[in-house]
């Protein structure tokens, strides 16, 4: 029953989120294409692609609301980290169980460790993100 209530907290985090993030306001062509290449992702040397920091935001927003303990004693960067990890093993192919495995290591560095119910949660909403 907990993972359930997490994932539906994610969920509706997120779909308020990306709600909110819609707008039909039509400015100038040039303040347009400034954000779209601010939103592009940026590369990393190796050549993987870095999500851009509106979906690293709603991230640390979802994070924050569906695992308070998890978050507590965590700055931002610390928890969009843990999503940039992800996203990489996602984007990189490596399988779901190694995902999660790697989610759970990453929460270790703080006051809390990720359970692997959570570590799940964690990877779900991370690949709608990625």
């Amino acid at each position: 029953m907990r993972r359930t209530s997490a994932a539906i907290a994610v969920s509706t985090a997120l779909f308020a989120l990306l709600v909110a993030g819609c707008s039909s306001d039509d400015k100038a062509t040039d303040a347009t294409s400034a954000t779209s290449a601010a939103a592009s992702p940026a590369a990393q040397p190796n050549g993987a692609a870095v999500p851009d920091s509106a979906k690293a935001g709603m991230f640390v927003v979802s994070y924050r609301s569906a695992f308070p303990k998890l978050a507590d004693g965590r700055s931002d960067a610390q928890v969009a980290d843990i999503f940039t990890g992800t996203c990489k093993d996602i984007k990189d192919g490596k399988a779901e169980d190694a995902v999660v495995q790697g989610i759970v290591e990453r929460t270790k560095s703080g006051p809390a460790t990720a359970t692997k119910e959570e570590a799940q949660a964690i990877y779900t909403t991370a690949k709608y993100l990625c």
